[in-house]
């Protein structure tokens, strides 16, 4: 998969920046735990801080060193769900398979089924 042009497209908002410091695994991980909330990134982030419990200290180190003193507003879970099965019907149609769909994206087959079938109830 082309992650860059992810950043580029789909990704909404704070999301696309982070992406481009932190990787999209980081990225869909801190989407999916904290999206819809307001988040303070600190000039020193600790092990115990949100961002640090949601992406790993290492990650969260990398987006106080790019965004410090920021607060920024990260992406309801539902606009985040939005993108995350565009993407999942885009690289479906360009021939990935579904086991690496679901690795990527951090959900099980039965899922990415299920995005897939809702997808095409919808044409």
């Amino acid at each position: 998969m082309n992650t860059q042009n992810i950043y580029e497209t789909e990704l909404p908002g704070f999301l696309k920046s982070a992406a481009t410091i932190i990787g999209l695994d980081a990225t869909l991980t801190l989407a999916q735990r904290l999206g819809g909330a307001r988040v303070y990134i600190p000039h020193d982030t600790s092990p115990d801080h949100p961002i640090s419990l949601a992406i790993g200290h290492e990650s969260a180190k990398l987006l106080s060193e790019h965004f410090s003193g920021e607060t920024v507003e990260l992406p309801r879970k539902s606009i985040f769900i939005r993108s995350r099965n565009a993407l999942i019907k885009k690289y479906h149609d360009d021939g990935y398979p579904i086991d690496k769909l679901a690795l990527t994206f951090g959900i099980t087959r039965r899922h990415v089924y299920n995005i897939l079938f809702a997808s095409h109830k919808k044409h």
